[in-house]
């Protein structure tokens, strides 16, 4: 990415008279990083406002170069200073809403009105580019923010040269109905001091409902897991009920963030899950290795688990970590199923009808 460039994009003083017209940004000299208090003050009021009228877009803009124009007010007297302890502090300030994620060199503050939530929101990724601090609006509106990584990214005080493409990922969270969504976006550094969307990883790659986090195994790799679940079919499963989960794994390569593993985490209830599937496909060999010997799979095939009699669901307030778990079938049956731990593993251990509580 090109270095420093002359400071761009900050307030202009006495254009910001209201949120109703379109305010404008001039250009400041390169050696210049304040900007007068007092207005400071107006783009601070005519942020507010902006907020105030419905304008969250706009509003969203102005608060950034706010946030921005007091970063790098700061960091001059302050080079250590925290981005994202500063902009907690001035957005604060501001009674304005957002959600912060930082990582070396980078943060991402996605803006929101703390008065209406639900209307929307902006997110704005600022970086550092040698000795200044650079900002832009990026993808991702209307999500939550979850986690950002940067990588090959220096400031002014490193003089190391990036091992590794720079790149900036943001892992945001999406409403769905079964909860929330993980959705992954890349960017890569363009030309112009700007960084270009490189690549997306929706419900599909990341597994469906969910959270994840980023790790940084060494100084030039950096992993993404997730812990999600999807719908199982044959089964009824609601959003606090028992779910399988899946651990994903990604490795952010040259080529983006490729995947390196897909592993079912052991629980009682993913055993009994898996067990079902495979009695009803016909796998006598993958159902053998889910109980503690045969016995428990020539029960299970006497009770007719290999039948399609309805959905299957955990009873209420069922917990899939437990050792002894009541499943009801359809709109009658009812199995008390106990699970042996076998080290990581869970096996059925045995399973017997029992009575049908009253929902």
């Amino acid at each position: 990415m090109n270095r420093p460039r002359p400071v761009v994009a900050l307030l202009a003083l006495a254009l910001l008279a209201g949120c109703q017209r379109q305010p404008r940004f001039v250009p400041v000299a390169a050696d210049s990083s304040a900007v007068p208090v007092d207005s400071f003050a107006v783009a601070v009021r005519t942020a507010q406002q902006c907020w105030d009228a419905g304008e969250g877009e706009e509003a969203a803009r102005l608060t950034a170069h706010l946030v921005l124009s007091d970063l790098r007010m700061r960091l001059k007297d302050e080079p250590r200073t925290s981005w994202e302890e500063r902009a907690r502090t001035l957005l604060d300030s501001l009674d304005a809403g957002a959600e912060l994620a930082s990582a070396p060199c980078a943060m991402v503050v996605d803006l929101f009105a703390r008065s209406n939530p639900e209307a929307g929101s902006w997110p704005w990724l600022y970086w550092c580019s040698g000795s200044e601090i650079l900002a832009q609006p990026i993808e991702g509106n209307g999500m939550g923010l979850l986690a950002v990584a940067s990588r090959g990214l220096f400031g002014a005080a490193s003089s190391a040269a990036p091992q590794v493409p720079e790149g900036i990922a943001v892992l945001y969270g999406r409403r769905a109905a079964g909860g929330q969504q993980p959705v992954l976006m890349a960017w890569r550094a363009a030309r112009g001091d700007r960084w270009e969307l490189a690549q997306t990883l929706g419900p599909d790659s990341l597994g469906g409902v969910g959270a994840g986090e980023f790790r940084a195994v060494d100084d030039t790799t950096i992993v993404l897991t997730t812990r999600t679940w999807k719908a199982t079919r044959g089964f009824d499963e609601c959003a606090t009920c028992p779910h399988v989960f899946v651990s994903h794994r990604f490795r952010w390569g040259l080529a983006g963030f490729e995947r390196v593993e897909d592993r079912v985490r052991p629980s009682p209830y993913a055993t009994f899950v898996q067990l079902i599937q495979a009695m009803t496909a016909g796998d006598r060999g993958s159902a053998l290795r889910l109980v503690t010997d045969g016995s428990v799979l020539e029960q299970a095939r006497r009770a007719e688990w290999n039948l399609v009699r309805g959905p299957w669901r955990a009873a209420p307030a069922a917990d899939e970590t437990a050792r002894e778990m009541v499943f009801f079938r359809g709109a009658t049956e009812a199995w008390k199923v106990r699970f042996d731990r076998r080290g990581e593993d869970w096996l059925v251990a045995g399973l017997s009808p029992t009575a049908r509580a009253i929902e």
